[in-house]
């Protein structure tokens, strides 16, 4: 990995470019190489998604390059080139760069995939050491294809002496793209017209003196503004990689020190929120044709043109948008809103998606993915009312408004039946969009009329800035939308939130986790039964795993371990469940979920969560992309609004912060409202109290109301091991706990059989304890086994009680 040359070093041979120190960066994630696992180096304008064998595609928005780089050594004692895949050791990723080492017993290289900021393509850099002369092989298939769906035609690539590099063009002219290498050697003939069916190759020969003297750069660019905007990039990428570098590591600097951080007992967990905000940030992308927005998720596309989800999601970015607001980052939030605001349509619809190939293609007219979602409306509008709150700009909120209103009236216009929700049949999808869940005869589903009733209460709340006549309509609509969801949707009598209401008006009582959204904010009226019961299975083994929750509980016959909709883990839906346990009180088991998440951020790839997870053992499904924001806004969300408990009012911040029962303190830096700074300090001292502190980090005072859940006194943390890919579930679930007159009761589920031991902080004399053990102390700590007993069912119910006497002094 590149170092400082050393005083007195000589000059850096022809064709390669001075070494370099890397910036110290405390969030690196370094290890053993692990071939089949996805690692990325990537920027506003391009990207390299590869896996850490070091094999990669490169993308520069919107052209894919190239697929299958790699690099292979040859010396003098092998016959044949030695595969680098087959030395790749170890690696060390950061958020500027990600470097590969390839080691031999005759050279070591480590090869640092640098993608600029703000270029259209990347460098990969090698810093070789070695005994003898090396020839590095490049290989790779060029491309030069717009994202799906659109398509180019006539591609062709030919090795250009004086670049040192291939040139790939096709029949317009419009795209080009370069890869070369200053010490680049010339290749064999390959055809001219076309692109060859063998992959191009091109080799470099490298002495030890020359590895001595600078680092081997390989260059990759490609512009939509012919060979010469390719040229220009190809340049800009050579002529100074070290500045290019420490620009990349500048901004991450200070998205790590100028936004929300965490100072916690936990390592493990602040550098996950770490990596939250970088994976988010780096969703953010510049298309030279259609502008800079949110994009959903990167992943290799293989063969095809499919990078993950990179294109822009309107949906994604506006849920997107509650994480990255958390940590303070409201610029990309506004640039989000307004890329989107370009793309409603005449009648108020927001967009669902646009490809970054769209330029080529008439995209809105002829492909039907454009507008095909009914819940990406009104989450534009709760999306801008949240931001006007957090950020205080009434100008953005009165220039929004025309767009608000004609978002406003279109959900208004797709509720056939007259009961105050908007409904699937004329506005589209929304919760599901695949398998026996999407069925025809669904009217509304839970998270459309959620969605939609908190929509039309925030359009009021804009219209009070933007338009005040117009309140009291937005109003009463809300307050309709708000009776019917709560009439039609709650069942009571069987302690159950719907999924969805059918045609026939019956409801549909599939168990999903979709109802969290809604008791997260706050449109269900708490005190229902069928709230408490939909608690209890967010909570339970039905739809829980150790590692999130299930789309569809386990127990439904239309359960599907791998289905996309009808069983997989997805951590955004997890991220729900979280901040509605949270937001009812439930917070032990809130925080067995937010745990879970933080351990996905590094469980395959390093820094990054996948979208989704297999329903019964822990690993992403085939489909699954592997950097997907809104899978790490499953965990931001859930540590900022959930465990933190932050929520943006007119009036300041309001933190409803819960300290997990393992930690004694927790730190949150940067805390943002408008232009204000604060951090708040929480310290549990040995006898559990919790004190709280808010300071100012800037002249301007941050308004802050803190309301803290009240001390629990007792505490019940399950003793477990880590998480590991492969598991089935088999943690407890704490499905509810509460002290009340002297008892402390937690309500748990457990594989039938198995003892389970969990550590018990009880801070009073103990009187006696049922449906459990003690079996050793931990100073005031009691250690206690809890066997579960046999039942029909795979997971069984069942309770501790602890009888409580005098607080202990």
């Amino acid at each position: 990995m590149a170092v400082a040359l050393p005083c007195g070093a000589a000059d850096p041979a022809p064709g390669t470019v001075p070494r370099f120190a890397r910036d110290p960066n405390p969030i690196a994630l370094a290890g053993s190489a692990r071939p089949t696992r996805y690692m990325e180096a990537s920027g506003l304008r391009a990207a390299f998604l590869g896996r850490e064998d070091g094999s990669f595609e490169a993308w520069a928005y919107p052209l894919k390059i190239l697929h299958d780089f790699n690099l292979s050594f040859g010396i003098a004692a092998y016959a044949d080139p030695i595969p680098g895949a087959s030395l790749a050791t170890t690696v060390d990723v950061r958020p500027e760069a990600s470097t590969v080492r390839y080691s031999h017993a005759a050279f070591t290289v480590d090869a640092t995939w640098l993608v600029p900021r703000d270029l259209p393509g990347g460098l990969v850099l090698l810093d070789v050491k070695t005994t003898e002369p090396l020839t590095v092989y490049v290989k790779f298939r060029p491309d030069l294809k717009p994202m799906w769906p659109a398509a180019l035609g006539g591609q062709y690539s030919y090795w250009d002496d004086d670049l040192k590099a291939y040139v790939i063009g096709e029949g317009s002219g419009r795209n080009a793209a370069i890869v070369g290498s200053p010490l680049g050697l010339t290749p064999p003939e390959q055809p001219a017209h076309n692109l060859p069916d063998a992959p191009s190759q091109f080799a470099i020969r490298i002495t030890p003196e020359v590895a001595a003297r600078g680092l081997v750069p390989i260059v990759i660019a490609a512009s939509v503004d012919k060979l010469e905007g390719a040229k220009k990039a190809y340049a800009a990428l050579l002529a100074s990689p070290e500045a290019l570098y420490h620009e990349a590591a500048a901004h991450y600097r200070r998205l790590r020190e100028d936004m929300t951080s965490l100072e916690s007992p936990d390592r493990r967990f602040d550098l996950a929120f770490e990596w939250g905000k970088v994976a988010l940030d780096k969703g953010f992308v510049c298309n030279p044709q259609l502008g800079c927005g949110l994009i959903a998720g990167l992943g290799p596309s293989g063969t095809t043109e499919r990078p993950g989800f990179g294109w822009f999601f309107g949906g994604d970015a506006f849920i997107n948008d509650w994480a990255i607001s958390s940590y303070g980052d409201l610029d990309t939030v506004r640039q989000s809103l307004e890329f989107l605001r370009k793309r409603q349509r005449a009648d108020g619809k927001m967009m669902h998606e646009l490809s970054q190939g769209a330029a080529y293609i008439r995209w809105f007219e002829d492909y039907p993915y454009g507008y095909y979602h009914a819940d990406t409306t009104p989450l534009y509008i709760i999306a801008v009312r949240d931001y006007v709150r957090a950020s205080g700009d009434q100008a953005f909120a009165k220039d929004f408004w025309p767009s608000m209103r004609k978002a406003y009236d279109y959900c208004v216009s797709t509720d056939a039946d007259g009961d105050g929700l908007m409904d699937n049949t004329k506005a589209g999808l929304a919760a599901v969009e695949t398998g026996a869940l999407r069925s025809r005869d669904v009217q509304t589903d839970v998270f459309l009329g959620s969605v939609w009733t908190e929509a039309a209460a925030a359009a009021a709340d804009l219209a009070a800035t933007a338009d005040p006549a117009f309140v009291p309509t937005a109003r009463a609509e809300a307050a309709k939308a708000h009776a019917s969801l709560n009439r039609r949707f709650l069942d009571d009598a069987a302690r159950r939130i719907d999924f969805a209401i059918m045609k026939d008006g019956t409801g549909q009582a599939e168990q999903t986790v979709w109802p969290a959204f809604g008791i997260w904010r706050g449109v269900f009226d708490p005190g229902h039964p069928a709230v408490a019961g939909m608690l209890d299975e967010l909570a339970g083994a039905g739809l829980g795993t150790d590692w999130g929750a299930r789309m569809l509980s386990k127990d439904s016959t239309l359960y599907e371990p791998l289905s996309y909709n009808n069983g997989a883990s997805w951590p955004f839906l997890t991220g729900w469940a979280v901040l509605a346990l949270y937001k009812e009180g439930r917070a032990d088991a809130a925080w067995r979920y937010l745990d879970s998440l933080a351990d996905l951020t590094f469980l395959e790839p390093r820094g990054y969560v996948p979208e989704l997870f297999s329903g019964d053992l822990l690993r992403s499904i085939d489909a699954a992309v592997p950097h997907q924001l809104f899978a790490t806004t499953g965990f931001v969300s859930g540590v900022m609004r959930g465990l933190v408990g932050l929520e943006e009012t007119d009036s300041g911040l309001r933190l409803s912060p819960r300290l997990p029962p393992e930690w004694d303190h927790l730190v949150v830096k940067n805390l943002r409202w408008r232009d204000a700074r604060a951090t708040l300090e929480i310290r549990r001292d040995a006898g559990g109290a919790v004190t709280f502190k808010v300071v100012d980090t800037t002249a301007r005072h941050l308004p802050v109301t803190l309301a803290p859940a009240p001390p629990p006194g007792v505490t019940l943390v399950p003793e477990e091991p880590p998480l590991r890919l492969g598991d089935a579930p088999r943690r407890l679930r704490i499905i509810e706990t509460r002290t009340d007159a002297g008892v402390y009761t937690a309500r748990l589920q457990g594989l039938r059989g198995h003892t389970y031991r969990v550590r018990l902080d009880v801070p009073f004399a103990v009187q006696s304890i049922e449906g459990g053990r003690e079996v050793a102390r931990d100073g005031r700590a009691r250690i206690v086994e809890i066997a579960v007993p046999d039942g029909p069912a795979r997971w069984v119910n069942c309770r501790l009680v602890v009888r409580l006497g005098s607080r202990l002094k």
